[in-house]
């Protein structure tokens, strides 16, 4: 059985045993002195007690072996220290423990000699001078117990033998505590020993830690992207480093001793730093503006850090990272979701948000006017002279737009202007006479803008259709008023277009016709009008489809086929969508089953889908029904999931993804997108919107914006996909750009399923059970790579 003294040698290395031993002699060494007094002492007080009752020279010997030993233990101890002694562990350890040898026999024998030969009472000075000195062998030699063992067992012999002497029943008794105690000292003395060198070895560890965390720091203060600070109680910084001085671009005399937060322009960051530092609270990512630099351009950082407690004269210390280029990547994402990167005016989604705003900031007697305009014969304009001709002419039409409505001065006291669409432009005038002005600005637009528009030598004919809708006269609600101003703009289409129309109650035919569709819509199902076709998702590397997005089409028995775009509001709004969505899921899951490869099948979801508490389920029950492996399913959703009840979407999307689909991002950059919903959830796709692929060719701006999606995609691991691509030159831009994927015309528009993969060659799919536990436990195949983020 090992020892705890061997297994405690067993943990220290061979290599650092001498300097164990060494720390040792030291640590016994600063005990010396204190050792010595109390021996000497000892000595003088046992010796003028023996002189009163021993008339013999043994006690003066006695006190002069004493003394000698004495001597000789602060002859080694100051040689050690001072390095007049060789410090060779083994050899000093040596000596000492005969020097323990020779002080404990002067003791003992001289307590065994004279312990029967003198009076009750000196027997029991004897006695107790004896364990007293024992006792101080424990622990002043407690460093070196092997010279401890010896001190005491030298003297608890002697002081047995003498109290052997006296042959009484009590001395006996004595003789067997002595024995006992100087056992538990010895004990004592192995365990203080095991502690020390425990904890000698923790702290060199510690010391070699801390060594190597200051190597780090300071490589990594050099080398790294970010960088960090400290601050005195005054929050001062003190010890910048080169990096903190050339991010600043001042000085390191002027950045020593400047206040942390005096860096920072005005703004709730730098409130919530001061706060933080003045309370003792951590920080953690708090981005905040520079206060001007060097080079300037306007900078962020984002400040981490907590209190510190060292001692060292340090209050807070902390990391700095530059989060410029992400801050101005989020305000790039954030211009392209709120504005039209055409013509740069607000975008529908600003716009809806603006309109509710003035809606509801209106007072009793403020009006508010919605005006819709249409370019006429746009789509003419495009077809005779190209997409880069009409381009141009909506960048002209943008800016005659805003200038005529500026020159008017009919804008009312909050004009917003915006492009809605293709050729759709919306003009929201608020005021006291806004009814009024919204009249005479429309009768205005409608000759201003009657102008043709030259663009590359050719004369563009530009006339407008306007329809107008009135708050409150018509209706204070928001939807309702968009929805009278587009009946009064188509009227206006309706009666020759180049004219302006105020909504009538007799114009609303429309919405009764379109009752009649949702009526229509409730029966699709049920009588098999609903069809699934297939485009094409095509890998831009080898140009091979790896899959299909399922889209829908509704062939009505009187209408014809309906635009997804007519029906689908109406199913949103009557919520039919929610069953729509589960006949798609399970009809796209069973045809994706029969192909006979392993193409992907994409499916977009509405947000009202993630409102019902069956979607999962649904989902489930599909891929059980099927067959179908859930790597081969990818749910597109736009933004206006993550709008309301985020939390418990994302929750839901983050169980769909646990089951191995794949979650793509749609439409990116048309509605709300910015960088908090790529940081909020680990999107596996990003679908670029065809708007700004449309592009691609011709404009500077839309290669830049499509350039900056890819990149962000790319660095946080998502696939990006693009949209609507038409042209070669359009698929060679996106390559050249690092696009994974794209969807378009130019491979194939969408069709029937049968188009696609004829139902002769198709096998029918299989058909299994299914539970959470078996759809997770598949190999999802992958179709395009994607990196795990943290």
């Amino acid at each position: 059985m090992v020892s705890k003294q061997a297994a405690l040698r067993v943990t220290v290395p061979p290599e650092l045993r001498d300097w164990v031993d060494n720390r040792l002699v030291s640590a016994h060494i600063r005990m010396v002195r204190a050792l010595v007094l109390g021996t000497l002492l000892n000595a003088i007080v046992i010796t003028a007690a023996l002189v009163t009752e021993i008339s013999s020279q043994l006690p003066a010997l006695f006190l002069a072996s004493t003394l000698a030993a004495c001597l000789h233990r602060l002859w080694l101890a100051e040689g050690i220290e001072r390095g007049r002694r060789i410090r060779r562990a083994g050899k000093m350890k040596l000596a000492f423990q005969l020097n323990s040898m020779w002080l404990g026999l002067t003791l003992g024998v001289c307590v065994a000699v004279h312990m029967p030969q003198v009076s009750p009472g000196i027997q029991l000075l004897l006695a107790i001078a004896a364990f007293g000195q024992i006792a101080s062998a424990a622990y002043s030699v407690r460093t070196l117990p092997l010279a401890a063992m010896i001190y005491i067992a030298a003297q608890a012999m002697g002081l047995s033998l003498g109290l052997a002497q006296l042959g009484s029943r009590p001395a006996e008794g004595a003789i067997l505590v002595v024995a006992v105690a100087s056992a538990l000292l010895v004990h004592m003395a192995h365990t203080a020993h095991d502690l020390f060198v425990t904890r000698i070895m923790s702290d060199r560890d510690l010391g070699t830690a801390s060594r190597t965390v200051k190597l780090l720091l300071n490589a990594y203060e050099e080398s790294g992207a970010d960088w960090l600070f400290e601050l005195d109680a005054q929050h001062r910084l003190v010890g910048v480093s080169r990096r903190f001085v050339e991010a600043t671009g001042e000085g390191a005399e002027t950045l020593n001793g400047r206040c942390l937060e005096s860096l920072f322009a005005e703004d709730p960051g730098r409130g919530a730093i001061a706060a933080a530092l003045r309370a003792g609270r951590p920080l953690r990512g708090e981005v905040v503006a520079l206060d001007g630099t060097s080079a300037g351009e306007p900078r962020w950082w984002s400040i981490s850090g907590r209190p510190s407690h060292a001692g060292d004269g340090v209050s807070y210390r902390g990391v700095i990272s530059d989060v410029t280029e992400q801050r101005r990547a989020e305000n790039r994402a954030h211009k392209m979701a709120l504005f039209d990167a055409l013509t740069e005016l607000p975008n529908r989604a600003n716009f809806n948000q603006t309109l509710g705003a003035m809606l509801a900031g209106r007072s009793g007697s403020e009006q508010l006017a919605l005006l819709l305009l249409d370019i006429d014969h746009f789509k003419t304009i495009n077809d005779m002279h190209g997409h880069p001709v009409g381009d141009s002419f909506l960048k002209a039409f943008a800016r005659r737009l805003s200038h005529t409505v500026a020159m008017t001065g009919l804008g009312g006291t909050q004009p917003t202007i915006a492009r809605l669409g293709s050729d759709e432009f919306a003009i929201a005038v608020s005021g006291g006479d806004a009814c009024d002005h919204a009249v005479r600005l429309a009768e205005l637009l409608v000759i201003a803008l009657a102008d043709p528009i030259e663009i590359d030598g050719l004369e563009l004919p530009c006339t407008i259709s306007l329809g107008i809708a009135l708050a409150p006269h018509h209706t204070g609600q928001q939807g309702q008023l968009q929805s009278y101003a587009d009946i009064a703009l188509s009227a206006a289409k309706k009666g020759g277009r180049g004219t302006w129309e105020m909504f009538e109650p007799g114009m609303d035919e429309a919405l009764h016709a379109r009752h009649a569709l949702a009526r229509d819509l409730r029966h699709a199902i049920p009588r098999g009008e609903l069809k699934l076709f297939l485009q094409p998702l095509v890998d831009v590397a080898s140009e091979a489809k790896t899959g299909y997005e399922a889209l829908l089409r509704w062939d009505h028995p009187v209408r014809g086929m309906v635009p997804p775009d007519t029906f689908i509001p109406i199913a949103e709004e009557t919520g039919q969508i929610v069953q729509i969505g589960e006949w798609v899921i399970r009809e796209a899951f069973a045809e994706a089953a029969r192909w006979p490869g392993k193409e992907t099948i994409a499916i977009n979801l509405s947000p009202l889908q993630f409102a019902c508490p069956n979607l999962l389920p649904v989902i489930v029950n599909a891929l059980g029904d099927s067959g179908l492996e859930p790597g081969r399913v990818e749910f597109e959703i736009t933004e206006g999931v993550l709008l309301h009840n985020s939390e418990a979407n994302i929750d839901m999307l983050c169980r769909m993804q646990s089951l191995g689909l794949k979650i793509a991002l749609d439409d990116f950059g048309t509605g709300y997108a910015s960088l908090n919903y790529l940081l909020t959830f680990p999107f596996d796709k990003i679908k670029i919107d065809r708007s700004f692929v449309a592009g691609l060719s011709t404009r500077e701006e839309s290669r830049a914006i499509v350039a900056s999606v890819i990149t962000l995609a790319n660095r946080l691991g998502m696939c990006t996909l693009a949209e609507g691509v038409e042209e070669r030159e359009q698929l060679d831009a996106l390559r050249e750009q690092g696009c994974r994927m794209v969807q378009g015309w130019l491979f194939g528009k969408a069709e029937p399923s049968e188009v696609w993969h004829p139902a002769a060659t198709l096998p029918e799919p299989r058909r299994r059970s299914a539970t959470i536990g078996s759809i997770r436990s598949r190999h999802p195949s992958q179709t395009y790579s994607k990196r795990k983020r943290a």
